[in-house]
């Protein structure tokens, strides 16, 4: 009998895992929440319908690794869980504290775009340039450090499968930013340093901001399961 053994690499690797895991075993879509520090029981019972973006593109505002989508069809709320990966690899070469300074100066630096606080920072605009039905981040005097390269506001843009994903996360009634880093990190203390400084001018709701390990996902999962194995095959690299 042919077998299939599918190992995916790095922070990639796991979230695909997870994905095509809790697809097969919906049921623990809710204890995975949990696990994300997700307390809101909108989002768990017996009728909820969870739909997940996978690596899904926002135009300017960047990618997410995953987007979960929670629509309590008792009491017809919706609750959209934006989640972002940093792993450690291999050279040990990610440091929230590298992240967290190299924003503090408010000046262009490279790799701006995947700084875990940009990131976030860049899905709470979009939530509400999208629910305000506003076109761009121009009304909000940010930083010039938050336009694109070429001096333009961040936009939505035309791209139809974006469109797509905004019309599901759009009119949420609750929106959280979660970050799943190597260790377990104070990322709201120091959100609360940047929205006194460099987001000052459209600061990020504290308490709708959370930070978990690698090692609490992965103690999640059973020995059997498709994300044991991916996170064995990179022992070292995740956390």
């Amino acid at each position: 009998m042919n077998t299939v053994e599918v190992l995916g690499y790095s922070e990639r690797g796991i979230f695909n895992s997870i994905v095509f895991y809790l697809q097969e075993y919906p049921e623990l879509m809710s204890d995975f929440l949990k696990v994300l520090q997700i307390d809101n029981s909108e989002c768990f019972g017996e009728s909820i319908k969870y739909t997940i973006l996978n690596e899904q593109s926002f135009s300017d505002f960047g990618d997410s690794d995953l987007v979960i989508i929670a629509e309590n069809n008792c009491t017809k709320t919706k609750t959209v869980v934006f989640i972002e990966g940093k792993v450690k690899t291999s050279q040990g070469s990610f440091s929230i504290n590298r992240n967290f300074n190299d924003l503090k100066q408010e000046n262009v630096f490279d790799g701006i775009s995947s700084n875990i606080f940009v990131q976030l920072y860049y899905k709470y605009l979009l939530i509400n340039v999208l629910n305000y039905d506003k076109t761009d981040t121009s009304s909000y005097n940010l930083p010039d450090i938050f336009k694109k390269n070429d001096g333009n506001d961040r936009k939505i843009g035309k791209n139809e499968i974006v469109k797509a994903a905004m019309e599901k996360i759009k009119s949420a009634d609750t929106y959280y930013f979660v970050a799943i880093l190597p260790k377990t990190e104070d990322l709201k203390k120091r959100f609360e340093e940047l929205n006194a400084t460099v987001f000052q001018t459209k600061p990020i709701p504290i308490e709708k901001i959370q930070s978990v390990s690698w090692e609490d996902v992965k103690n999640l999962f059973g020995n059997d399961s498709i994300v044991l194995k991916t996170f064995d095959y990179n022992n070292g690299q995740i956390y």
